[in-house]
């Protein structure tokens, strides 16, 4: 499939219409300190019953590989369950050669993000099988919107990293699927951008495809990270093959990877959150050791997507209280390790409304306050994940630039406290037509893209339209703006060769 046409630029402002004003593009840090929710103590137990689980029970692999370089480190390995179990001494020494941190560059080195310490990230939604909008409703996922919320996720300058697939695109055939996705994440956008462990085939076609898109070799890539991917357990304590391939073919290649349990409490790990998080720490320590033994010092991040279930229906319960509690205990364990930390702007809300807004804000402050390092489907998750929302992505965006202004510092000195200017305006003035309130008015406290600030009265004569509705309206204009990012013609037309021939080689399958 040709490489999508990008949208036509306007020249003028006036043609254009309303500006979306947004923050600058600038990776963000955390200042404050983060959450402790379990005390030190509790932590080391955390930690002693996740090497009891890994020696005693140990994690059945799918993967051949897998299983002989556990065999070859020392690892008790039992060919007819598939169950490798590790000593305390595997583990320990895995984790002495973690990196603290990794920095990514993608094809535009401007854009460059570091996982880790208290650098702070964002990245948009991944992997729903259905869009929704208020124009076209709910449908299967699609070639068009899938490169429509690509566009959205290089416009928006929050958004500091593309999430893979923002919504699958079904109508692409699977074997070539990769080729063209990637083909678009690459042109469409200049972020970091995001590889599936589905096959070492698939891996090592993305892999290739970055390193044209850089102008460097394979070689150079593994130095270099500028890719990244996520491997979900196949919980209770199993890793299957895509996985356990994804470990070891990202430490192979030296790019970080987000080692995540999708663990619920009481379906796939005991009702308790203690139980939850000891397996779901077990099974992060496992994959950390695999990539270790494959590749020693190959960057690995901190997974955690441990929620409880709702014990009348059996679904997953996100950004519940136990999933924010959750989050804050992984981020203890990370910083025990060493590692940096990912998390998640979940919500179950089946529309935009109340519910996703308020379980968006809750999980990704719960997340943020428990120093998280890469917040990942930070814009567009509806239904629980099962749909990318045009819509819940703008609401997302005020939501973390609100959090970006929360965490910019705040400076107490004789300039800021205004003394003078109390003085200049005196007993019941007002500071409306001070200088320094003319010089910073638009820039003196945070613009919101969405929130709206009129009164009543204002607010019905502009329509009175909802969040909901304004949110469709901005993601449209958007759109309207977004420029495509400067890729040469020598790179593109490399890119543009390496899918076709690939597509005639048959593509790659899933497995």
């Amino acid at each position: 499939m040709a490489e999508p046409a990008s949208r036509s630029r306007r020249d003028t402002r006036a043609r254009r219409g309303r500006v979306i004003e947004q923050m600058d593009w600038r990776q963000l840090r955390n200042p404050y300190h983060a959450v402790r929710v379990i005390t030190d103590d509790q932590l080391e137990t955390l930690h002693r019953a996740s090497l009891d689980i890994l020696e005693t029970l140990g994690i059945r692999v799918a993967l051949p590989e897998a299983r002989e370089n556990f065999r070859r480190a020392g690892a008790l390995v039992d060919e007819d369950t598939l169950v490798v179990r590790l000593g305390r001494d595997i583990v320990e020494h895995a984790l002495h050669s973690l990196p603290g941190s990794v920095t990514m560059t993608p094809r535009n080195a401007q854009r460059a993000i570091t996982i880790g310490h208290d650098m702070l990230c964002f990245a948009s939604v991944l992997g729903p099988p259905y869009c929704s909008d208020l124009e076209k409703g709910r449908r299967d996922g699609n070639w068009t919107d899938y490169c429509d919320l690509l566009r959205l996720a290089q416009f928006f300058n929050i958004i500091h990293l593309v999430g893979g697939s923002p919504v699958e695109p079904l109508d692409l055939p699977v074997p070539t699927r990769h080729l063209d996705a990637t083909l678009a994440m690459l042109t469409l956008t200049d972020k970091v951008p995001y590889v599936f462990c589905q096959s070492q085939r698939r891996i090592h076609d993305v892999f290739a495809m970055i390193a044209i898109s850089r102008g460097i070799s394979l070689e150079e890539l593994a130095s270099t990270p500028s890719t990244y991917s996520i491997i979900n357990t196949n919980s209770p304590l199993q890793y299957d093959a895509p996985m356990a391939t994804g470990v070891i073919e990202m430490a192979r290649f030296g790019q970080p990877i987000l080692i995540t349990p999708f663990t619920l409490a009481g379906a796939t790990t005991p009702a308790t959150l203690a139980g939850a998080m000891a397996m779901c720490n077990a099974e992060v320590l496992f994959g950390v050791t695999l990539s270790q033994l494959t590749r020693p010092g190959a960057p690995v991040v901190y997974g955690c997507a441990t929620a409880a279930v709702d014990m009348k229906t059996g679904a997953p319960a996100f950004a519940m209280p136990e999933y924010c509690k959750a989050a804050q205990i992984a981020g203890q364990l990370a910083r025990r390790y060493g590692m940096p930390l990912r998390s998640s702007n979940f919500c179950s809300s089946n529309t935009v409304d109340a519910q996703a807004a308020y379980e968006a804000q809750g999980s990704t402050w719960a997340a943020i306050m428990g120093g998280v390092n890469l917040l990942m489907h930070a814009a567009g998750w509806l239904e629980g994940g099962l749909c990318a929302s045009f819509e819940k992505f703008v609401v997302d965006v005020e939501i973390l630039q609100m959090m970006a202004s929360y965490l910019e510092p705040t400076t107490i000195d004789s300039d800021t406290l205004g003394l003078s200017e109390m003085a200049e305006v005196g007993h019941g003035g007002h500071f409306f037509g001070t200088g320094r309130t003319i010089a910073s008015f638009e820039t003196a406290f945070y613009r919101p893209i969405l929130s709206n600030t009129r009164n009543y009265g204002s607010w019905v004569e502009q329509g009175s339209q909802d969040a909901m509705q304004r949110s469709h309206e901005i993601y449209k204009h958007a759109l309207r703006e977004y420029e495509q990012p400067h890729l040469d013609a020598d790179t593109k037309e490399a890119l543009e060769a390496f899918v076709a021939w690939r597509k005639s080689e048959g593509g790659a399958p899933l497995v």
